[in-house]
Protein backbone atom coordinates (compact mmCIF):
# COMPACT_ATOMS: atom_id res chain seq x y z
CA UNK A 1 0.00 0.00 0.00
CA UNK A 2 1.71 3.19 -1.18
CA UNK A 3 0.73 6.29 0.74
CA UNK A 4 1.66 9.93 0.48
CA UNK A 5 2.32 10.62 4.14
CA UNK A 6 4.02 8.55 6.84
CA UNK A 7 3.67 9.45 10.51
CA UNK A 8 6.07 7.77 12.93
CA UNK A 9 5.91 7.62 16.68
CA UNK A 10 9.32 7.77 18.37
CA UNK A 11 9.55 5.95 21.72
CA UNK A 12 9.02 2.22 21.35
CA UNK A 13 8.50 2.58 17.59
CA UNK A 14 11.65 4.09 16.10
CA UNK A 15 13.72 4.08 19.28
CA UNK A 16 14.15 1.24 21.73
CA UNK A 17 13.79 3.77 24.53
CA UNK A 18 11.00 2.45 26.74
CA UNK A 19 13.38 0.74 29.23
CA UNK A 20 14.91 4.15 29.92
CA UNK A 21 11.52 5.62 30.75
CA UNK A 22 10.51 2.64 32.87
CA UNK A 23 13.53 3.11 35.12
CA UNK A 24 13.49 6.91 34.97
CA UNK A 25 9.90 7.38 36.15
CA UNK A 26 10.23 4.93 39.02
CA UNK A 27 13.63 6.23 40.09
CA UNK A 28 12.45 9.84 39.89
CA UNK A 29 9.60 9.11 42.30
CA UNK A 30 11.88 7.14 44.60
CA UNK A 31 14.27 10.11 44.73
CA UNK A 32 11.42 11.97 46.45
CA UNK A 33 10.70 9.01 48.76
CA UNK A 34 7.54 8.10 46.84
CA UNK A 35 6.76 4.45 46.19
CA UNK A 36 5.92 4.07 42.46
CA UNK A 37 2.50 2.56 41.68
CA UNK A 38 2.66 -1.01 40.38
CA UNK A 39 0.99 0.03 37.11
CA UNK A 40 3.16 3.15 36.65
CA UNK A 41 4.18 2.20 33.09
CA UNK A 42 0.59 1.94 31.89
CA UNK A 43 -0.39 5.20 33.60
CA UNK A 44 2.53 7.16 32.20
CA UNK A 45 2.46 5.76 28.64
CA UNK A 46 -0.24 8.03 27.13
CA UNK A 47 0.70 11.17 29.06
CA UNK A 48 2.39 14.23 27.66
CA UNK A 49 5.37 15.54 29.61
CA UNK A 50 3.32 18.26 31.36
CA UNK A 51 0.65 15.68 32.24
CA UNK A 52 3.37 13.40 33.57
CA UNK A 53 4.62 16.25 35.77
CA UNK A 54 1.09 16.88 37.06
CA UNK A 55 0.73 13.19 37.87
CA UNK A 56 3.98 13.21 39.85
CA UNK A 57 2.71 16.23 41.77
CA UNK A 58 -0.49 14.31 42.57
CA UNK A 59 1.67 11.51 44.00
CA UNK A 60 3.45 13.94 46.30
CA UNK A 61 6.38 15.51 44.44
CA UNK A 62 6.53 18.95 46.04
CA UNK A 63 7.64 20.96 42.99
CA UNK A 64 5.85 22.89 40.28
CA UNK A 65 5.17 21.51 36.82
CA UNK A 66 7.91 23.42 34.99
CA UNK A 67 10.53 22.41 37.53
CA UNK A 68 9.66 18.74 37.20
CA UNK A 69 9.66 18.94 33.40
CA UNK A 70 13.08 20.59 33.48
CA UNK A 71 14.46 17.91 35.81
CA UNK A 72 13.14 15.07 33.64
CA UNK A 73 14.52 16.61 30.45
CA UNK A 74 17.93 17.04 32.07
CA UNK A 75 17.95 13.38 33.10
CA UNK A 76 17.04 11.97 29.69
CA UNK A 77 19.04 14.30 27.45
CA UNK A 78 22.30 12.44 27.82
CA UNK A 79 20.70 9.00 27.37
CA UNK A 80 18.93 10.04 24.20
CA UNK A 81 21.95 11.78 22.76
CA UNK A 82 24.39 8.94 23.39
CA UNK A 83 22.80 5.64 24.32
CA UNK A 84 19.30 5.03 22.92
CA UNK A 85 19.38 2.41 20.13
CA UNK A 86 17.18 2.28 17.05
CA UNK A 87 14.61 -0.50 16.69
CA UNK A 88 15.48 -3.35 14.33
CA UNK A 89 14.79 -2.50 10.69
CA UNK A 90 13.79 1.11 11.29
CA UNK A 91 16.88 2.68 9.73
CA UNK A 92 16.47 0.82 6.44
CA UNK A 93 12.69 1.39 6.42
CA UNK A 94 13.08 5.15 6.85
CA UNK A 95 15.83 5.30 4.26
CA UNK A 96 13.75 3.43 1.69
CA UNK A 97 10.63 5.53 2.28
CA UNK A 98 12.71 8.69 1.99
CA UNK A 99 14.41 7.60 -1.23
CA UNK A 100 11.00 6.79 -2.72
CA UNK A 101 10.04 10.43 -2.27
CA UNK A 102 7.49 9.97 0.51
CA UNK A 103 6.82 12.62 3.14
CA UNK A 104 7.86 11.40 6.58
CA UNK A 105 7.16 13.16 9.85
CA UNK A 106 7.34 12.29 13.53
CA UNK A 107 4.55 12.63 16.07
CA UNK A 108 5.72 12.10 19.63
CA UNK A 109 4.61 12.69 23.20
CA UNK A 110 8.27 13.31 24.06
CA UNK A 111 10.05 16.66 24.01
CA UNK A 112 11.98 17.79 20.92
CA UNK A 113 14.80 18.93 23.23
CA UNK A 114 16.01 15.34 23.48
CA UNK A 115 14.24 13.85 20.46
CA UNK A 116 16.32 15.75 17.91
CA UNK A 117 19.75 14.81 19.38
CA UNK A 118 18.69 11.14 19.41
CA UNK A 119 17.66 11.21 15.75
CA UNK A 120 20.84 13.04 14.79
CA UNK A 121 23.17 10.63 16.56
CA UNK A 122 21.42 7.73 14.79
CA UNK A 123 21.79 9.58 11.46
CA UNK A 124 18.06 9.47 10.67
CA UNK A 125 17.10 13.08 11.45
CA UNK A 126 17.24 14.22 7.82
CA UNK A 127 14.59 11.71 6.78
CA UNK A 128 11.91 13.69 8.63
CA UNK A 129 10.10 16.63 7.10
CA UNK A 130 9.01 17.78 10.57
CA UNK A 131 8.73 16.73 14.19
CA UNK A 132 5.41 17.33 15.93
CA UNK A 133 4.98 16.97 19.68
CA UNK A 134 1.70 16.46 21.46
CA UNK A 135 2.54 19.28 23.86
CA UNK A 136 3.07 21.77 21.04
CA UNK A 137 -0.09 20.64 19.26
CA UNK A 138 -2.03 20.78 22.55
CA UNK A 139 -3.46 17.34 21.76
CA UNK A 140 -2.63 13.83 22.86
CA UNK A 141 -2.65 10.39 21.31
CA UNK A 142 -5.74 9.29 23.17
CA UNK A 143 -7.79 11.07 20.51
CA UNK A 144 -7.89 10.61 16.71
CA UNK A 145 -7.83 14.39 16.31
CA UNK A 146 -4.06 14.57 16.75
CA UNK A 147 -3.51 12.39 13.66
CA UNK A 148 -6.13 14.30 11.67
CA UNK A 149 -4.36 17.53 12.62
CA UNK A 150 -1.03 16.33 11.25
CA UNK A 151 -2.73 15.11 8.05
CA UNK A 152 -4.29 18.54 7.55
CA UNK A 153 -0.88 20.17 7.81
CA UNK A 154 0.07 18.29 4.63
CA UNK A 155 -3.36 18.49 2.99
CA UNK A 156 -3.38 14.69 2.89
CA UNK A 157 -6.40 12.57 3.78
CA UNK A 158 -5.99 10.10 6.67
CA UNK A 159 -6.92 7.35 4.20
CA UNK A 160 -3.71 8.19 2.31
CA UNK A 161 -1.59 8.19 5.47
CA UNK A 162 0.32 5.38 7.16
CA UNK A 163 0.97 5.61 10.89
CA UNK A 164 3.58 3.57 12.79
CA UNK A 165 2.79 3.18 16.51
CA UNK A 166 3.59 0.72 19.30
CA UNK A 167 0.92 1.29 21.97
CA UNK A 168 -2.69 0.16 22.02
CA UNK A 169 -4.18 3.59 22.73
CA UNK A 170 -2.22 5.20 19.89
CA UNK A 171 -3.06 2.43 17.42
CA UNK A 172 -6.73 2.81 18.30
CA UNK A 173 -6.61 6.58 17.85
CA UNK A 174 -4.80 6.41 14.52
CA UNK A 175 -7.33 3.85 13.25
CA UNK A 176 -10.12 6.06 14.55
CA UNK A 177 -8.71 8.88 12.45
CA UNK A 178 -8.99 6.69 9.36
CA UNK A 179 -5.27 6.07 8.85
CA UNK A 180 -3.58 2.88 7.73
CA UNK A 181 -1.84 1.65 10.88
CA UNK A 182 1.26 -0.51 11.24
CA UNK A 183 1.80 -1.63 14.83
CA UNK A 184 5.43 -1.99 15.85
CA UNK A 185 6.09 -4.63 18.49
CA UNK A 186 7.66 -3.36 21.68
CA UNK A 187 8.26 -5.47 24.76
CA UNK A 188 6.74 -2.77 26.93
CA UNK A 189 3.34 -3.38 25.28
CA UNK A 190 3.64 -7.17 25.12
CA UNK A 191 0.60 -7.82 27.34
CA UNK A 192 -1.56 -5.86 24.87
CA UNK A 193 0.01 -7.26 21.69
CA UNK A 194 -2.88 -9.53 20.68
CA UNK A 195 -5.32 -6.65 21.00
CA UNK A 196 -2.93 -4.32 19.17
CA UNK A 197 -2.68 -6.83 16.30
CA UNK A 198 -6.46 -7.06 16.01
CA UNK A 199 -6.76 -3.29 15.80
CA UNK A 200 -3.88 -2.61 13.38
CA UNK A 201 -3.80 -3.19 9.62
CA UNK A 202 -0.27 -4.59 9.68
CA UNK A 203 2.42 -5.37 12.23
CA UNK A 204 6.17 -4.92 12.32
CA UNK A 205 8.17 -7.36 14.40
CA UNK A 206 11.99 -7.35 14.34
CA UNK A 207 11.95 -5.35 11.13
CA UNK A 208 9.48 -7.57 9.27
CA UNK A 209 6.08 -6.19 8.25
CA UNK A 210 3.16 -8.60 7.91
CA UNK A 211 -0.61 -8.34 7.64
CA UNK A 212 -2.14 -8.20 11.13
Amino acid sequence: MKNKLYIFDMDGTILDSMPIWKNLDANYLKSYNIVPPIDLDQIIAPLTLPECADYFISLGVNKDRNNIISEIIDIVKDEYKNNVPIKTGMDSLLENLYKQGNTICMLTTSDRTYAIPALKQLKIYNYFDAIYTSTELKLDKRTPEIYKTVCRKYNVLPESTTVYEDTLFAVRSAKGAGCHVIAVYDEDSDKYWNEIRRCADETMVNGTITTA
